[in-house]
């Protein structure tokens, strides 16, 4: 964060953001971008879905037949006991989204609209890169791999009040760092905002590149496309962002 922001409690690292999936409707398309400009290394598992297996931070996957205004994007958070934990989020106030399913050899899943009307999922599966803890890549802070998932940011209407339900059902630090921004620790893996500004975007992915500029003119070139121009916060980090192939709108922190 920024010298002068707030410290965000760490969280108890029990429930840490194990696996995204993305949109990815040219999944084809969406493979090869990747693949080129981040180096990622996807595997098929299925006709609609690719699975990526990261250096660092959470698993990835690209998903096709996703409809239209459906997420973006989805974070899963790890769980034990998918059954049980998706009883205990409806208890406190989510609503399934898709009930459990199991995919071999990953895992079983489910997804959930938290009180904000967000969507998220859980998931007993573990990112092959483990859970080390990924602070946000700011400042003085270390900084994750080139093309690392490296932090999130929700959409949030109430900031403080999604800080405590995340809290309380998965052991989750938060705190305000600034106007319209509660930012979240899981205390374990990446983590990331919540944020009451804009409700059209639910859910911005951020990956890591060095140089923010250099990034956005590769993605050029492959065939995504840039979303306004990269912005710089003295102290803190260049921000970017870019449509990929599939038009899933994605951002980047670096240098």
């Amino acid at each position: 964060m920024a010298p002068d922001a707030p410290q965000v409690p760490a969280g108890s690292g029990k429930h840490p953001v194990s696996l995204v999936v993305i949109a990815a409707n040219r999944l084809d398309a969406s493979i090869a971008f990747y693949s080129k400009v981040f180096g990622w290394t996807l595997h098929r598992a299925s006709a609609e879905l690719a699975g990526g297996m990261p250096a660092s931070g959470p698993a990835f996957a690209l998903r096709s037949g996703v409809p239209e205004g459906a997420a973006a994007a989805v974070p899963y958070i790890l769980v034990p006991d998918v059954k049980s934990a998706m009883k205990r989020l409806t208890e406190a106030g989510a609503t399934e989204e898709r009930a459990p399913w199991s995919i071999p050899l990953v895992g079983t899943l489910a997804r959930f609209t938290d009180p904000g009307g967000t969507v998220w999922g859980v998931t007993t599966a573990m990112s092959p890169a483990g859970h080390a803890h990924v602070p946000m890549p700011f400042g003085d802070n270390p900084k994750p791999p080139a093309g690392s998932i490296c932090s999130l940011e929700m959409h949030a209407p109430d900031g403080d009040a999604a800080g405590n339900w995340f809290g309380e059902q998965f052991g989750w630090g938060a705190a305000m760092t600034m106007p319209e921004y509660v930012a979240f620790d899981p205390g374990a893996g990446i983590g990331g905002v919540f944020q009451s500004h804009t409700p059209q975007a639910r859910v911005m992915v951020y990956l890591y590149a060095t140089d923010v500029k250099g990034k956005i003119s590769e993605i050029e070139a492959a065939g995504g496309s840039r979303v306004g121009d990269p912005m710089s916060l003295p102290g803190m980090a260049t921000f970017g962002y870019f449509k990929d192939p599939s038009g899933t709108v994605m951002g980047l922190i670096g240098g």
